[in-house]
């Protein structure tokens, strides 16, 4: 069986050529509408590093990584927030093209995915040779990216998806194969396998993998090898969702995107599975009494997909968990005037530990230095007060016991400098 069906037809060469039958016949991408899906993108700012972007909701930015000297273009949705993390869309563009997120900002409705348009980091694969054993230096590319993008963006590193449309389908078939621990799932669109059933993917790694295959039903040669691919890929154990769309070639109509429920398919592998992923997670620590980081998943799962009932539960549940933060917080506050500060602390120290990695382990810290300050501030006046009396001996005692007991102060660095000024004054050592 023949192993590489990725030929020069895939290349689409038609493109350079001046016979405007095969042209109008056979261009991949030209006869796609501009909003949609063209090679072209809009006007963009000049290519800038990662720590100067301005990155805002609903916009796309023009990103030079510095290790690979390569662009990409990064697109925030509208919706995004960094109070939750968000799944990432890698997108492979189609031969001679460059980098692109039109076709899946279109999908998603720029909401719920951030999505990263990829330049090809060598020649090889923007010439779509795309050599399985020279990767390296797009796999080097991808993992930069990956890098650059969560140290700005809050990103769900467990839903991060890899897509391309012809040479990028392809390309995904490569690429996607080497990263298989790194990705949630592939969308192989117009495409079929670089390989076709040769060399398949690591079988432990492979099971189960959500894969999605989407083509033109009139689409030649690039249907068949579809087919074929999902066929194989399906055989391996991978989980496969296979769309033929009905009166489409491989330059895809305006109609194309009311014939594909890929956004489905992404939010049912992306969102939805990260809903219910991180609501168990939030079920066990509830459990476990780590009560903060409860409702910190909790919050998150409640604003991924709202009018879902899994996210509603989720959002009455953080706000159970809040009204119970909220009085336990205020019944501490209360016992900082009635009970002894070591017991105060230590139950404020216990609340703050169950309510870790949440806002309320913060307010519990926040009110552990008011309590301290507060002691720490009425230890001084009592020292101050034997010094006005001329008690220097009980003054330079009290002092002491604030250094010792006291070091996190807010004055702590003011009454180390009073007590060796005093010690000075009397001559005491």
């Amino acid at each position: 069986m023949r192993t590489h069906l990725f030929s020069a037809a895939c290349h689409i060469k038609c493109l350079c050529s001046n016979h405007p039958r095969r042209r109008a016949k056979t261009a991949c991408f030209m006869a796609f509408p501009l909003f949609l899906f063209c090679i072209c993108n809009s006007v963009l700012a000049a290519d800038v590093p990662m720590s100067d972007a301005e990155l805002l909701p609903g916009k796309e930015v023009r990103i030079t990584a510095p290790k690979t000297g390569k662009t990409f273009l990064l697109y925030i949705p509208v919706d995004y927030t960094d109070k939750r993390p968000f799944p990432v869309i890698f997108y492979y563009h189609g031969y001679r093209g460059t980098a692109t997120t039109r076709m899946f900002r279109h999908i998603t409705k720029g909401e719920g995915f951030i999505i990263i348009g990829m330049n090809y980091a060598t020649d090889d694969y923007y010439k779509g040779h795309l050599p399985p054993t020279k990767t390296a230096p797009e796999k080097a590319f991808f993992h930069e990216v990956v890098a650059l993008v969560s140290a700005r963006l809050n990103i769900a590193m467990d839903y991060i998806f890899m897509a391309g449309y012809s040479q990028g389908g392809y390309s995904t078939t490569v690429l996607g194969e080497q990263l298989l621990d790194r990705l949630a799932g592939f969308l192989i669109l117009g495409a079929g396998r670089r390989n076709v059933d040769t060399e398949p993917p690591p079988a432990e790694l492979i099971r189960g993998h959500p894969i999605f295959y989407g083509a033109g039903e009139l689409d030649d040669p690039h249907y068949p090898r579809a087919k074929r691919a999902s066929g194989f890929y399906t055989e391996w154990g991978a989980d496969v969702t296979f769309e033929g769309w009905p009166d489409e070639t491989h330059s895809l109509s305006p109609k194309w995107s009311t014939k594909t429920k890929m956004r489905e398919w992404l939010i049912a592998y992306g969102p939805a599975k990260q809903v219910k992923s991180g609501f168990e997670k939030a079920q066990i620590a509830e459990n476990d009494r780590r009560l903060g980081e409860a409702f910190t998943l909790y919050a998150q799962i409640a604003e991924i997909l709202p009018d879902t009932e899994l996210c509603r539960i989720a959002k009455e549940s953080a706000i159970r968990l809040t009204t119970q933060a909220e009085t336990q917080l205020d019944q501490l506050k209360k016992a900082g005037d009635k009970k002894p500060y070591a017991e105060v602390v230590k139950a404020l120290e216990m609340f703050r530990n169950t309510y870790s990695k949440s806002v309320f382990a913060a307010r519990a810290t926040q009110l552990l230095s008011e309590l301290l300050n507060a002691k720490a501030d009425a230890l001084e006046k009592r020292a101050r007060a034997a010094e006005t009396q001329k008690n220097y001996a009980r003054a330079l005692q009290l002092y002491e016991l604030y250094l010792t007991y006291f070091p996190e102060a807010k004055r702590y660095p003011e009454v180390q400098k009073h007590l060796k000024n005093l010690k000075n004054k009397t001559g005491t050592k």
